[in-house]
């Protein structure tokens, strides 16, 4: 489970706008698409709108009408033809046909559509890889929300795209801040094909934006850079004034192992951090770069009673990455079970299991409760962690199997491959 998943089941977030509260059945699906043909530009600024949000959140099945909206690219108004383009790229590759159209609204006198254009490209990931000589000269765009949209379009579509690492790393030195977090982003989605940009992305650790500086470590920590200079250069950075930034480059510093032993001493004063996510974060590089269980185990389950969902959340996952040497965490892991937060809940079982699969009988009707709720990630969160206990939770089958026809496509797909698992197949 990465840490971006883990933050929204913290905070058990559900869809806010009123038309992303269900799925879109047909009759919505054909009100909306007759709203885009409205002579009104703003009954088809609406349609667009709602539209884009029930794809972006997975909730409307818009990959039988992909012709019509191609053809809404071709709006006078600015707005239908950005929201469009936008929608096209959530629905992802089962709209690539869409590409080469939105391809030509890179080149929209208006920013916002190119900016919006760029952006989708990178929902069709690799099929968009035609577009990345396209995306690589957006670089230029006089617009900061352009320039920011074509760095994270080329991150989206991945290593096919990695044309794009030297302009990533030009527009690490962008005016911009978001443009910046943008290209420091997308150059760790290119892993060790971004390498050369370790030394550009140092001087990020001092950036004057904090967003920046903690993007600038996480890329660190994934761009396999030379860990005799970034190692200096992060622990230095732990003396961040800002928590968030911290905690950050403590997680970039785990990813380098046994490289990162010099960071070991000041990750230690780290576990007695103001901050306590930081002291959990310090806790989870600690035994990642030394495997020393005995030192961070106090400090995670501390974090396990902390009045942040965030904090309790992440010392759960952790706890949960450490496995049976974790074992001492199990008690308070089981009191976590009645937790008030649903997503603490299933982290709290899920990190059970782990760290004592005895533990399995208690967790699994945590976790098909989970599969009950209104946020699509703790669906999906639930039934993955389900599939990871495997045939022995073979009760949770009637409740699994009515997710294959969820309204988001992200959790029929993880309930589809839990349910293989606890079939036995």
């Amino acid at each position: 489970m990465n840490r971006a998943v883990c933050a929204v089941l913290v905070l058990g977030l559900a869809a806010a706008a009123p038309a992303r509260g269900k799925r879109a059945d047909d009759a919505d699906v054909k009100e909306l698409l007759a709203n885009l043909k409205k002579p009104d530009p703003d009954d088809r600024r609406k349609a667009a709108e709602a539209i884009c949000d029930l794809c972006k959140n997975g909730d409307g099945d818009f990959s039988g009408v992909i012709p019509t909206l191609i053809d809404a690219l071709k709006d006078k108004d600015a707005i239908v033809r950005g929201e469009i383009a936008e929608s096209l790229g959530f629905i992802g590759p089962d709209a690539k046909s869409a590409i080469p159209s939105v391809r030509t609204l890179l080149k929209d006198p208006i920013p916002e559509v190119r900016s919006k254009a760029a952006f989708a490209l990178g929902g069709f990931g690799e099929d968009a890889k035609a577009a990345v000589p396209d995306l690589i000269s957006l670089f230029k765009d006089k617009d900061e929300r352009v320039r920011a949209s074509a760095a994270a379009g080329v991150g989206e579509i991945g290593p096919m795209a990695k044309a794009a690492v030297p302009g990533l790393i030009g527009l690490l030195k962008d005016v911009d801040p978001e443009v910046r977090l943008n290209a420091a982003a997308s150059l760790g989605s290119f892993g060790a094909d971004a390498k050369a940009a370790d030394k550009s992305l140092i001087p990020l650790l001092k950036d004057k934006d904090e967003g920046v500086r903690g993007q600038a470590a996480e890329t660190l920590g994934k761009v396999d850079a030379d860990p005799k200079l970034a190692v200096l250069a992060l622990t230095a950075a732990l003396a961040d004034k800002h928590p968030g930034v911290r905690g950050d480059v403590a997680h970039a510093l785990a990813k380098f192992g046994d490289k990162a032993k010099a960071a070991v001493p000041a990750l230690t004063k780290m576990l007695k951090d103001a901050d306590h996510g930081v002291r959990v974060h310090a806790a989870e590089a600690i035994h990642e770069i030394s495997g020393d269980t005995r030192l961070v185990l106090p400090v995670l389950i501390e974090g396990l009673k902390h009045e942040d969902p965030f904090v309790r959340g992440d010392a759960a996952h952790t706890l949960g990455e450490i496995g049976a040497p974790a074992k001492d965490a199990a008690p308070t892991l089981k009191a976590m079970l009645k937790d008030e937060n649903a997503g603490i809940r299933v982290h709290a079982a899920e990190a059970l299991v782990k760290v004592n699969k005895g533990a399995a009988k208690e967790a699994i009707p945590v976790l098909i409760e989970g599969l009950k709720s209104e946020d699509k990630a703790l669906r999906s969160e639930a039934a993955e962690a389900l599939g990871e206990i495997g045939p022995d939770a073979k009760e949770a089958i009637p409740a699994l199997t009515p997710l294959m026809k969820d309204k988001n496509k992200d959790v029929r797909k993880t309930a589809a491959d839990a349910l293989r698992k606890l079939q036995g197949k």
